[in-house]
């Protein structure tokens, strides 16, 4: 239990220390949380961290910080147990979605500017227009020295052969480090790239920020931060065709806010680089997984559960748009 740190005594006290289970569980019950089976939830501390499910508590507290009336710690975990299903449901489309950019980029590089180390790390093959082309390039040395030594199929190539082609590169190079480097290609690159990757009416530019949300989604499911309440921080996707087709929030203006930073941004993301039999599985399963939530899991009734999630009620119709 060496990573449980938790406050004693208490959320909001500045003297931290380790608890073990039985003092994490005295410490739930002086929270006004109730505890249905003690047992059960003595088995669950045993092997799931509780920083991490206490990271959802925010879905049954008041707006006043306290909690809400009947709330159990097995509320809480079932939220948490949720999300992990639901990064799982997101993380396998992404995935495929990066091996489908690392192989295009590695087919148009290879074949217009040289495969080896000299080829890859040349300036002059990519926008030298660009603002962030000395630190991509940078990053990109960087993570061909450091994750390469530990790689078999790299090591084997330094081992027998003169070089190490960028297809077997591929093989270390994050999918955050393949977005940046689509986004420091020269705009001849870029376009056909695009082209490649989605047959949606979209600008290159658009593409990377679309691949820069789908890089932190990607990130947040591997490393099991929460994912259903997410908003991106920074620059959120643009106005799509998708997003008129759905009755979603917008600000004083009048301009969108739903759908840009959140899950549903994610969705739409995803659906322009997926094919369609790839994406409707996604809703599919999303829809049964939310189903199952509300009808035989959770405490959160449907609604409640999409309001969480930033999700319209008839998100399930993009599908068929």
């Amino acid at each position: 239990f060496s990573d449980i740190i938790i406050t004693r005594g208490g959320d909001y006290m500045s003297d931290k220390t380790f608890l073990t289970i039985d003092e994490l569980i005295t410490n739930i019950k002086s929270k006004n949380i109730n505890l249905k089976n003690e047992n059960n939830v003595r088995q669950i501390l045993e092997v799931n961290n509780y920083y991490f499910i206490m990271g959802y508590k925010f879905a049954f507290k008041n707006c006043d910080g306290t909690y809400k009336n009947n709330t159990s710690f097995e509320d809480i975990y079932s939220l948490y147990i949720f999300d992990k299903m639901l990064k799982l449901v997101i993380l396998d489309p992404i995935l495929e979605i990066e091996q489908k950019l690392k192989t295009i980029y590695t087919n148009n590089y290879s074949s217009r500017y040289g495969f080896k180390i000299d080829d890859i790390l040349n300036n002059n093959n990519y926008d030298i227009s660009n603002n962030y082309l000395s630190d991509t390039l940078s990053n990109l040395d960087r993570q061909l020295n450091d994750f390469g030594i530990k790689n078999k199929a790299v090591m084997f190539y330094r081992n027998n052969h003169s070089f190490i082609p960028l297809w077997v590169y591929m093989k270390i190079l994050s999918f955050g480090m393949i977005r940046d480097m689509f986004y420091v290609s020269k705009n001849n690159d870029k376009d056909y790239m695009k082209k490649k990757l989605t047959d949606e009416n979209v600008n290159s530019s658009e593409v990377a920020n679309m691949l820069r949300l789908l890089v932190r989604v990607r990130n947040i499911c591997c490393h099991d931060d929460i994912l259903l309440s997410f908003i991106d921080d920074k620059l959120g996707i643009k106005t799509t065709k998708y997003h008129n087709e759905f009755n979603l929030k917008k600000d004083k203006n009048n301009n969108i806010v739903q759908g840009k930073k959140d899950l549903l941004a994610i969705l739409i993301s995803i659906k322009f680089f997926s094919s369609k039999e790839k994406f409707n599985s996604l809703i599919d399963n999303l829809s049964n997984l939310i189903t199952k939530y509300d009808e035989e899991i959770g405490s959160l009734n449907r609604n409640q559960l999409l309001s969480i999630m930033h999700l319209p009620e008839d998100f399930e119709k993009l599908k068929d748009l």
